[in-house]
């Protein structure tokens, strides 16, 4: 029994030209457009998803961990943690 992915609905507008290139490709290849349309955008992702990891790891915002020291090293596992009291003067 095959398993199916869960699948998301996405729906935009494309020009003339590219329509008719997609549904050429689609007719040629015997499958419907919406195929062709997500063969493309896995291609699309697959290509630029190592970009985008490296990029994330890159971010200055990783360098900041480990800084904080609380003197507590279960801080971050209590409820308390990351919430600021906060006083009027």
């Amino acid at each position: 029994m095959a398993v199916m992915k869960k699948m998301k609905v996405v729906q935009t507008e494309i020009d003339q030209s590219t329509y008719n290139v997609l549904k050429a490709i689609a007719i040629h290849r015997g499958v419907p457009l919406k195929e062709i349309i997500r063969e493309i955008l896995r291609d699309y992702t697959e290509t630029h998803k190592k970009e985008l990891v490296e990029n994330i790891h890159k971010d200055p915002i990783w360098e900041g961990i480990g800084l904080l020291n609380t003197g507590d090293p279960e801080a971050s596992e209590k409820d308390t943690w990351g919430v600021v009291g906060w006083s009027s003067e």
